[in-house]
């Protein structure tokens, strides 16, 4: 019966990681909305998956390569956002939102196809406008 429990709770460490990297996609999508990922912005995503993503079989570089190429194959947006939906509380769905306004400022300019991405994410993350400018606000202040 314990080993049940030790499963369920590794299964939701693992989705965890999942739904972080899922996140982390969103991101390159931002930052590659543009046509062009800056340093800076590679930079961001690269400390997020240090951080965030359990490195142990491929270092950060591997990863974000494998983000950058699920991008150029075009994993959906929608499905990127309906995971997120469906496994997100609305706290961590404003997480996300952040983590996105990072990117987007991460080279201290923010583009129109940048802020169009951020903003459709969150209307369809169902997060109001009014948390998504507040947010914005601390992201471009810090």
């Amino acid at each position: 019966m314990f080993n049940w429990f030790k499963k369920k709770r590794e299964e939701e460490k693992g989705e965890t990681k999942n739904l972080q990297l899922i996140s982390l996609c969103l991101a390159f999508e931002v930052a590659a909305s543009d046509n062009d990922i800056d340093k800076k912005e590679k930079e961001l995503i690269l400390n997020k998956i240090k951080d965030d993503v359990d490195t142990g079989v491929l270092n950060s570089d591997e990863v974000f390569e494998i983000i950058k190429n699920e991008n150029e194959v075009k994993v959906s947006f929608y499905d990127l956002i309906h995971e997120i939906n469906k496994n997100l509380s609305k706290d961590e769905k404003e997480e996300v939102i952040r983590l996105l306004w990072e990117t987007a400022y991460a080279d201290d300019i923010l583009e129109v196809d940048e802020e169009r991405v951020v903003r459709r994410s969150a209307e369809m993350l169902g997060i109001k406008t009014s948390i998504v400018l507040k947010i914005k606000d601390e992201v471009k202040n810090n």
